[in-house]
């Protein structure tokens, strides 16, 4: 019996299910005869898009030779088209599997729609492979040294004030448990729920579908505020974050921090300061932000302040 994710969302849970059938037993044992399709753990492309399919055993008759939790066709692995057509087999085989409902189906559902979502998603991760390979070697620029966190004057905005903290990947990355369970909204917001934050829940309304209007309503409803609408002191730290959306299919966070560029946290995945070129984000408007047509955060929505009174959840 495994446990299935296609990791490639950002804000929205991934797509999730559970293979209690023979099928799941004969997808660990062609891997075990393949171990070469094994990504390399905590190694492989971790940007915007599709980064693989996490398999987890969660029964205690596993295969041996398999660990029992792992990643395939992520960027790593050493036979790359064999570790792709099995996750394409895996994912052909999604629907089937929705009776057996988890809590995450309700913001993502096991259906044909994710499904042609995540296949047209390695089709794209294909065509990649070069650029990503090159990223995933690439490593984080060096940083100014900066302080701890400091009140600026938003130059867009007559009179208004934010605060940018230091850059601290590994508050969000050295726990396992933290990197799985907090994503772009919560390090937009500075705010470690270990819920997976999503935009309006706190509220009691979440967003209705996956577009800039959408979400930012769902946003101000937490207590967010756009950009020049001047927070008070009274709401210190106050942060600049930017929203861009993957028309129809999902939303990503940015944050402002000290020393002239901007954070995320690409769902589950390690808290980082490069976008998808493994370049240095400068500006969340014109960083590279995917490629391809399904999974491409195409629209830039806008700009906001989050004070220390906007709750998450």
């Amino acid at each position: 019996m495994i446990r299935v994710t296609a990791d490639l969302f950002s804000g929205r849970p991934n797509p999730s299910w559970i293979m209690a059938d023979a099928n799941g037993e004969e997808i660990l044992k062609q891997i075990a005869k393949e171990k070469q399709i094994i990504a390399k753990p905590n190694a492989g492309y971790d940007g915007l898009g599709f980064r693989g399919i996490e398999i987890e055993v969660i029964s205690d008759e596993k295969i041996r030779g398999i660990p029992n939790s792992f990643k395939i066709a992520d960027g790593t692995a050493e036979d790359q088209k064999t570790s792709i057509g099995i996750a394409s087999r895996i994912v052909e085989q999604m629907t089937r599997y929705s009776k057996l409902s988890l809590d995450s189906h309700r913001l993502t559902p096991i259906d044909k729609h994710i499904q042609k979502i995540i296949l047209a998603s390695i089709e794209q991760y294909q065509l990649d492979l070069e650029r990503i390979g090159k990223v995933i070697k690439k490593r984080y620029p060096k940083l100014p040294k900066n302080s701890k966190r400091v009140t600026v004057d938003d130059a867009s905005c007559c009179d208004c004030k934010y605060e940018e903290s230091k850059f601290n990947p590994n508050f969000w990355n050295a726990d396992s448990h933290v990197r799985h369970n907090n994503n772009c909204y919560n390090y937009g917001r500075n705010w470690k729920t270990n819920t997976f934050a999503q935009p309006g829940r706190f509220s009691g309304q979440t967003a209705g579908a996956m577009s800039c209007s959408e979400v930012k309503a769902a946003s101000l409803r937490d207590g967010l505020k756009l950009r020049c609408d001047c927070l008070p002191q009274s709401e210190y730290p106050r942060r600049l974050m930017a929203l861009v959306i993957a028309p129809g299919v999902d939303y990503h966070w940015y944050r402002k921090q000290d020393g002239g560029f901007w954070g995320h946290k690409p769902g589950g995945t390690p808290a980082k300061n490069t976008d998808n070129s493994g370049n240095l984000i400068t500006d969340p408007e014109t960083c590279d932000r995917g490629s391809g047509s399904t999974l491409n955060y195409t629209d830039f929505c806008d700009y906001f302040y989050a004070g220390k009174s906007v709750s998450i959840i």
